[in-house]
């Protein structure tokens, strides 16, 4: 077994290096926590990772000459680069959009008859097209920001609330946007009621408040033939919002109808901590959770830009049942710009509104040491360990379909940490880097 099993380790400036003591063998290490992969347990499988193609970040692709933005997709979305899979779309504008616009303004129109993708035509369709044609196994899923205004309280997609009363419209609204994608040739695979379903942003940006009343009435009882009806085989999942309130989500999920529906639940990291779901997992074995959003941010200073926030981050995430982790704005300027809110978020890469630069952000680096070797089905691991991890490091450990392993850690002490893996009764010693990410595949 010595000689077939290779490793390899990826550093957090992307710099391959041999694994120590290589290859297998039968010495074990007693001051290293070793990970028993003979008996390990499979959490969950993997959907994969990915990113949001907001109108905004579409706009700013679509100004790059063509061999240029043909060229930043692929290291994006190609298998040879970037491998992200999935892409989060925007039913309607989001915070990141070029302007504020709905698919149907027309009051009343229950039946959508003045319903109109036309404004995504610009950019927003185009571009996704050419993602589409990057992989045939991309993973298209959507979430809405807002209503049109006419279905909310105050009148106006920015902030307010859904109005009980139209939720029929709504269910008519979202069908038609799934109907108009399909005939792009663009399908969507799953989609949420509403993004961040407990803010309105204070009236800042396209949002809706969606009482989880209304959230159980679309999941379970508008949504399911409406998309039938159109054959559609889109999946639903719920809530889409952050870790602290994971009580509504199990509020919701009591009703017999949304269980039975439902096909995820969708979560957020910007409040609370990734420990908070497991109380759902644990009442709702086997159902499936997605991190559907987080971008870097654009202050030099913030968590954001340090790359062991983001290991510890999507770890966190990954470990406590998230079968995926979707970034936020795919392209944005050096300003955070376009956005219809004075945000401060990032993309995922940096186009400079000037010398059209682009630049990867560190959320993209710290993607690499997952999305390339991590791939779709693959089982994420519990191992027994003997003795407990310290707390300076992160570890995630994956087995392919292709029975291969990867495991990707940090260290963020100051000195080095050692670590160790058993596989068919022989142990591999590996030596983690101060201050570093590191993939180990074998």
């Amino acid at each position: 077994m010595s000689e077939r099993l290779k490793t390899l380790v990826t550093d957090a400036n992307g710099v391959a290096y041999p694994a120590e003591n290589q290859p297998f063998s039968r010495h074990f290490y007693y001051d290293a926590t070793c990970f028993d992969l003979d008996t390990a347990e499979v959490s969950h499988t993997m959907l994969g990772f990915g990113v949001s193609l907001t109108e905004a970040s579409c706009y700013l692709l679509s100004r790059l000459e063509e061999d240029r933005r043909a060229e930043w997709l692929r290291n994006i979305f190609s298998p040879d680069g970037l491998n992200l899979s999935i892409v989060r779309m925007n039913v309607g504008s989001s915070d990141y959009s070029t302007e504020v616009y709905s698919y149907n303004d027309v009051p009343d129109d229950i039946e959508m008859k003045h319903f109109s993708i036309e404004h995504d035509e610009a950019y927003v369709i185009p571009v996704a097209k050419e993602v589409k044609a990057l992989r045939d196994d991309l993973f298209m899923m959507a979430s809405p920001w807002s209503p049109p205004g006419w279905m909310k309280t105050g009148g106006e997609m920015c902030g307010g609330e859904m109005r009980q009363k139209y939720l029929p419209a709504f269910a008519n609204y979202y069908v038609e946007y799934l109907k108009a994608y399909r005939e792009h040739g663009l399908p969507i695979d799953a989609i949420t009621m509403q993004n961040e379903v407990d803010t309105d942003q204070i009236g800042r940006m396209p949002q809706s408040r969606l009482h989880p009343d209304f959230e159980m009435e679309l999941c379970g009882y508008l949504m399911p033939p409406r998309l039938t009806a159109a054959g559609l085989n889109t999946k639903i999942w719920l809530y889409d919002h952050n870790y602290n309130n994971w009580k509504r989500v199990m509020y919701m999920l009591s009703d017999p109808e949304v269980k039975k529906h439902v096909d995820a639940v969708a979560w957020h990291p910007y409040c609370g901590c990734p420990e908070m779901i497991r109380q759902v997992r644990e009442a709702h074995p086997g159902l499936p959770f997605q991190l559907t959003e987080k971008g870097p941010n654009i202050k030099p200073n913030s968590a954001e830009q340090e790359p062991l926030w983001w290991a510890k981050t999507i770890s966190g995430a990954l470990n406590n049942g998230c079968a995926s982790f979707i970034g936020w704005n795919c392209a944005l300027d050096e300003n955070g710009q376009p956005n219809t809110g004075d945000f401060e978020c990032a993309g995922l890469v940096e186009i400079h509104s000037r010398t059209g630069e682009i630049t990867p952000s560190v959320q993209y680096h710290v993607f690499k040491h997952f999305a390339p070797y991590v791939k779709r089905g693959a089982a994420l691991l519990h191992c027994y360990t003997n003795k407990d991890l310290p707390s300076n490091i992160t570890c995630v450990i994956f087995r392919n379909p292709d029975n291969s392993y990867v495991a990707v850690m940090s260290n963020s002490a100051v000195i080095p940490a050692s670590v160790q893996f058993k596989l068919n009764g022989e142990y591999l010693r590996v030596l983690l880097r101060p201050k570093a990410i590191v993939t180990i595949t074998f």
